[in-house]
């Protein structure tokens, strides 16, 4: 018989309905889901085990993963080998790939509050990959600024951002913890954005970038690489961002190629 369930601490969250249409596990996971958008289940909390539940909910093994996928299905919740079913943090950045705009403009356009730590700043010779890139000689000096950006008050991306010292003179002794980099370059050195190449893939944290995100080592990560252009179509920055994949989406539109009419 169909009956209540509760939290760990014994408080009652929901009854299944043996009279009801729906589905044992469309209840459950109905019941569940407005324990997480009530905050009675708060993010990174731990949810009974799959046995517990069906214990609680006198319901079976099968129509407690039924509901648990639902949930995963809908990011509210994630699975940990070994470890357990946790609530998701919610996801805190909506990005739009094809904006030319940096992570400061866009989020705080949003409503976002948006904080940055800068991990370094530094002037180094340019990598073959970079020189050629930028279309300058290996060895060119380069400004690289690693951050850490934070959005709400919690951790969202790494980002390292290249550039040529020369064409930048002293963007290493400013301080970059606050506003976007991109005014700076167009208020200070005149170079405005006007274009870039994109690209998106999945990629592991490492040790260094689980720790600055608060994420397991492993952890999925969203990377971005970029090279921007400058008003005259010239290369001026490379850029690279290592998101974390359970707080952040990308938005990409698709337009229909003009032979295709």
């Amino acid at each position: 018989m169909a009956g209540d369930a509760t939290t760990l601490d014994s408080t009652p969250l929901g009854v299944i309905h043996k009279s009801s249409p729906l589905p044992y596990y469309a209840q459950l996971a109905g019941i569940l889901r407005d324990a997480i958008v009530a905050g009675l289940l708060t993010p990174g909390s731990a949810l009974p085990s799959e046995a517990q539940l069906g214990a609680s909910y006198q319901l079976s093994r099968t129509a407690v993963r039924q509901a648990l996928g639902e949930l995963a299905a809908e990011g509210l919740i994630r699975k940990e080998k070994g470890r357990g079913t946790f609530v998701r943090e919610p996801r805190r950045a909506d990005l739009v790939v094809q904006e030319l705009r940096g992570f400061y403009d866009e989020l705080t356009d949003r409503g976002y509050t948006v904080d940055t730590e800068v991990l370094s700043l530094q002037v180094l010779p340019s990598t073959a990959d970079e020189a050629t890139l930028l279309d300058v000689p290996t060895g060119s000096e380069v400004v690289r600024v690693e951050r850490l950006r934070y959005a709400d008050g919690a951790p969202i991306c790494v980002t390292e951002t290249v550039v040529l010292a020369a064409r930048f003179p002293g963007l290493e002794l400013r301080d970059l913890r606050g506003g976007s980099l991109y005014k700076v370059l167009r208020e200070d050195y005149g170079v405005t954005v006007r274009g870039g190449h994109r690209m998106v893939e999945a990629v592991a944290a490492d040790r260094v970038q689980a720790r600055h995100l608060g994420v397991r080592v492993g952890s999925p990560l969203l990377k971005l690489s970029s090279i921007n252009l400058d008003q005259d179509e010239l290369p001026f920055e490379l850029f690279t961002a290592r998101y974390r994949a359970d707080r952040t989406t990308f938005q990409i539109t698709v337009t229909p190629n003009r032979g295709n009419t």
